[in-house]
């Protein structure tokens, strides 16, 4: 697993770029608006196969 952080105004080309290039891997894109659980269930885009997340872990961050 690897994390990228990108700023906000790379999204409408850095997006579309990972879209194209991500040979086969799943890929989790989220905002961070200081609320892990709904960054990444209602505020996710998946790329690929989406992957079971560990919510219960997010709850309390």
């Amino acid at each position: 697993m690897y994390q990228v952080l990108f700023a906000t105004e790379l999204f409408a080309s850095f997006v579309p770029w990972l879209a194209l290039n991500r040979r086969g891997l799943a890929i989790l894109v989220h905002p961070e608006s200081g609320n892990a659980l709904a960054d990444h269930t209602d505020h996710a885009i998946w790329m690929g196969e989406v992957l079971d997340i560990k919510t219960e872990v997010l709850e309390n961050l």
